[in-house]
Order: structure tokens, then C-alpha cells, then sequence
């Protein structure tokens, strides 16, 4: 008695894909017929004789082929020898090793073979990824998180809606909280804190609970047992740890002494080095760690970091920018909002929604406020006007380069270099200088040359991008550029470019 194997293609897409729908009946004995919830040789399920194309690689020993007459895949060594015969809808090279493969027989139902064909994980699951740091499968079924070791082993005994390896450790998430798991699979922190950390190097766990941080061991118990109310990180490597104490804040080491006193209102846990933004009694100031003393004394109401040493202060209606470095202070009262980040000297600013630029060492606005953003580049100010898609370009003095600029690109992908269009003509920058003005109809550079083909009216010149002199004015005669041989020809005479100057090659 025999039975019909039908492998419908559903596929496209990915290495191994099938692009349209094909039906394959396969003639196989009664005691062959594959289920994909069984192990097995996948070889015997495939009898036909078929010629073949090679699809992809794997690891440079495994070659994916595709049965011509069937649209279905196998795989070979590099000799050509058959290894699994075609039956596969896909075979997957992305995520697969010489001894453990991707594949599938239908449509999101992914599985892991050996290069024998051996079953290694059922066609059962989605999204494989492999950890081989742990030699582990992740995986998804019906929405849930599974995971599988190098030979096809569960490792949990349940499913969860999220699971992630941190390091010797499962982090698990379940109706919507985390907890985390041994590699045993026994609950170590139950299932039921709103966000977990773990940090490897203390083999501490940071959870937050009901917005209250605490740090923990993989017992549950405090770090710091009770001598704390919530316990927070704020750097990578716990050299600093802000910590709450009878309604007080303060910052200890990762030892628990204390580096400040726990009698503030309040610590902000942006910090620059040794100097932490802190309120005490009300106020906002600038606490010094080292010397255990306030920089800025807690008077205002509210204290903002920016960038290197500037921070903005503000007290009812007054603003003010102060230098810590140099004890150097700007009235930004007239603004409403200060850019975050303050770079070359400047200090973006926004006045009834719209954007204009300060220069730090002079105090004074350099761009007025009538663009909707400031894009402070390393070597000009690209500020886009509103309600079009234009833009003007400005020095860090303020000074306009060029206006109503519709689009701006690299020179040869050389940053220092900008083609500049505006109002329909190109035109040239260098590091916030105007090299060739917008007059041109096109601008064509080549790759490490120091001149480009400006053209105009029909008519073509040779620019040298080092001082925007003209190698060769502007002509209707054709100018041609050998650039792998350096030659330029130009009415019928051949030249080449030294010290930037045109060079006849006689």
C-alpha cells in the first residue's frame, strides 16, 4: 500500500523561498509518511531523481539546491554529494550552522535539521534565533516563547510571552511583569516586577516595582538589606548609587558608604562627572561630590544640564545660562526654550516655536528665531525654514553662506565638501566657505580629484575645489577626464594637474 506526500510552496523572499504556489506529489511507502511532530531521517521521505540549481551556502560547507522539477530544496557538500534530497519549502541560510539548519515544510512553520537530515526541532515554530554563546534555541509558537537546547530539548516546562538569556540566567515576562529563571528552570525572582535589569558584573538584578527601584540578589534580598527605602543605579558600573532614606535622597558607593549626605529633597540623576544637580530645602543648585559642597547654591527653581560646563538656571521668570568653568553667565530670559546639547559655541534657542542660534562667547543672538530647526554641523549651521522645505546655511558667526538651499551632498563623500542646489543652481562649500557660488547647472566631482565640471548654458569649465580657480573657463568645447590616468582633454590637447595648476602633456 502506498500513500501521497503533497508539500505545498507558499514562499518568497528569503534564501530558499519558493515564489509561487506548486504542489508536489511525492510516492512514498505507508510506513514513510512524515508527520512534523516526529524525529527522523527527513532523507527517506524523498525518492525522485531530479536535475538541480544551487540557491546558497552555508558556513562554506553546506550547498542549498533547489530541485528543478520540484521548486523545492536540499542540501549537498561541496563535492556535490547529496546530503538531503529536495523536499523543503525552504531551507534558511541566515541563522544556520554546518550542523544544525533551518527549514520548512509550510508557510511559519520553521523546524532544525542536521546535515543528514535528522529532525532536530519540529516544523512546529517561528523566528529561530541561536544563542551560541549557551548553544540556545529561542523560538515562537502561537504567540508564546519557547526554548530548545543544541539537540532539541525544551528547557522550560512553560511557555512565556517573552524570554531572554542574561547571562547564566532566564529573564521571563508573563501578563505583562518579569521575573527570572536558573538555567534549571526554577523561579528565582517570581514573575511579578514591572522591569528587570540584571548587570553581570555585581551579579546584581536592578527591579523596578509600582515606579520604585531597588537592587537585588538572586535570592530576592536587598543589596543593601533594609538600611535603605529604594535603591537606584546611576551609572553602568555602580560607582555612583542614588539612594532614599526617610523621604532623603543621597549618593553612596557600591559598598553602601556614603559619598553625600542622604539629606536632600531630591538628586537628578543627570550628572556631568563630580557635579550633580540636587534640591535641597525647595531649591534647585549644583553639588560638588569631591569637595562636598554646592557650586551653585540651591536657589532656583529648576536646574538643567546641557553640555560640557553649561548649565540654564531659572527662578520665576528669569533664565540664565552660567559657564561653571569660566563663572560666566548669559541672560536667556528673552528665550523660551534652550536646546539640550550646546555645540561649537552655540546655543540653539526657540521663541514662540521657532528656532534661532546664540553664540555662548559674545551672549548675543547670531540667527534669528524664524526657522523651524537648527542643525549645528561640523562645519556650518543648516537652518530649515518654515512651512517649505528650504533651508539657509550659516557660519558659526552667523554670518549667511547661502539661502532658500534645496538640497545639500557630500563631495566625493567628504564631509569638509558640500554641493549646495538653491533656486535650480549648484554651487560649492568647503568647511563653511563658499568655494563656487550657486550659478551653476550642474556640478559633477570625481573620486580624489581636487577639481570639479561645472557646467552652465551649455557650456562646461574645470574648478579646482582648492581655491575655486578656473583650471580651464567656461567653453562649449568638450572637456573629458581620464581620472585613473589624470588627463583632461580639452581642445584636442591633453593635460594633467600639478600643484593646482593645468599642465600641458606634451
Amino acid at each position: 500500500m502506498k500513500r501521497i506526500l503533497v508539500v505545498t510552496a507558499l514562499f518568497s523572499g528569503i534564501i530558499g523561498f519558493s515564489q509561487e504556489e506548486e504542489v508536489v506529489e511525492i510516492m512514498e511507502v505507508e510506513e514513510t509518511v512524515i508527520e512534523s511532530t516526529e524525529s527522523g531521517n527527513v532523507n527517506q521521505y524523498y525518492q525522485n531523481s531530479t536535475s538541480d540549481i544551487v540557491t546558497g551556502e552555508i558556513d562554506k560547507t553546506l550547498l542549498i539546491y533547489k530541485g528543478k522539477n520540484s521548486n523545492l530544496y536540499g542540501l549537498k557538500d561541496k563535492s556535490g554529494k547529496v546530503l538531503v534530497k529536495p523536499i523543503f519549502n525552504s531551507i534558511n541560510s541566515y541563522g544556520s550552522t554546518k550542523d544544525r539548519i533551518k527549514a520548512s515544510l509550510s508557510y511559519g512553520k520553521e523546524g532544525i535539521i542536521d546535515p543528514k537530515g535528522n529532525i532536530i526541532i519540529p516544523f512546529e515554530y517561528s523566528s529561530f534565533y541561536y544563542n551560541n554563546t549557551h548553544n540556545i534555541y529561542t523560538t515562537n509558537k502561537d504567540g508564546k516563547s519557547y526554548l530548545f537546547d543544541y539537540y532539541g530539548n525544551k528547557l522550560l516546562k512553560e511557555a512565556y510571552d517573552e524570554i531572554s538569556i542574561e547571562d547564566n540566567y532566564f529573564k521571563v515576562k508573563e501578563n505583562g511583569f518579569y521575573g527570572i529563571l536558573s538555567a534549571d528552570g526554577e523561579e528565582l525572582l517570581p514573575i511579578k516586577y514591572d522591569q528587570i535589569n540584571y548587570f553581570q558584573q555585581e551579579n546584581w538584578f536592578l527591579i523596578t516595582k509600582n515606579g520604585v527601584d531597588n537592587i537585588i540578589y538572586n535570592n530576592g534580598k536587598n543589596v543593601f538589606g533594609n538600611k535603605f527605602t529604594s535603591v537606584s543605579k546611576l551609572d553602568y558600573y555602580f560607582k555612583f548609587i542614588l539612594v532614599e532614606k526617610n523621604g532623603k535622597f543621597g549618593i553612596v558607593d557600591k559598598t553602601g558608604n556614603d559619598i553625600t549626605p542622604i539629606t536632600f529633597d531630591a538628586v537628578d540623576k543627570n550628572y556631568n562627572g563630580n557635579f550633580f544637580i540636587i534640591k535641597q530645602n525647595g531649591k534647585w543648585g549644583l553639588y560638588n561630590i569631591v569637595f562636598k559642597k554646592f557650586l551653585i547654591e540651591p536657589s532656583y527653581d529648576n536646574v538643567k544640564m546641557l553640555s560640557n560646563n553649561y548649565y540654564l538656571l531659572q527662578s520665576q521668570n528669569k533664565k540664565t545660562l552660567i559657564d561653571i568653568l569660566h563663572n560666566k553667565k548669559i541672560d536667556f530670559t528673552p528665550y523660551d526654550e534652550v536646546n539640550n546639547y550646546i555645540s561649537k559655541n552655540i546655543a540653539v534657542v526657540k521663541v514662540d516655536g521657532l528656532r534661532g542660534a546664540v553664540n555662548i562667547d559674545s551672549g548675543k543672538l547670531i540667527i534669528p528665531t524664524k526657522y523651524n530647526y537648527l542643525d549645528v554641523n561640523s562645519n556650518y549651521i543648516k537652518a530649515s525654514l518654515p512651512d517649505n522645505r528650504l533651508s539657509d546655511i550659516y557660519n558659526y558667526e552667523g554670518d549667511p553662506i547661502y539661502t532658500d538651499v534645496s538640497f545639500i551632498k557630500s563631495l566625493n563623500n567628504n564631509y569638509n565638501y558640500s554641493k549646495i542646489t538653491s533656486k535650480g543652481k549648484m554651487g560649492l562649500m568647503y568647511k563653511g566657505k563658499e568655494i563656487i557660488p550657486t550659478a551653476y547647472d550642474q556640478i559633477k566631482d570625481f573620486n580624489k580629484s581636487v577639481f570639479v565640471l561645472v557646467k552652465k548654458d551649455n557650456k562646461s569649465a574645470l574648478v579646482s575645489i582648492v581655491d575655486g580657480s578656473f583650471l580651464i573657463p567656461l567653453s562649449a568645447d568638450p572637456i573629458t577626464v581620464d581620472v585613473e590616468k589624470n588627463i583632461i582633454s580639452y581642445k584636442k590637447k591633453k593635460y594633467s594637474i600639478r600643484l593646482n595648476k593645468l599642465v600641458e602633456i606634451k
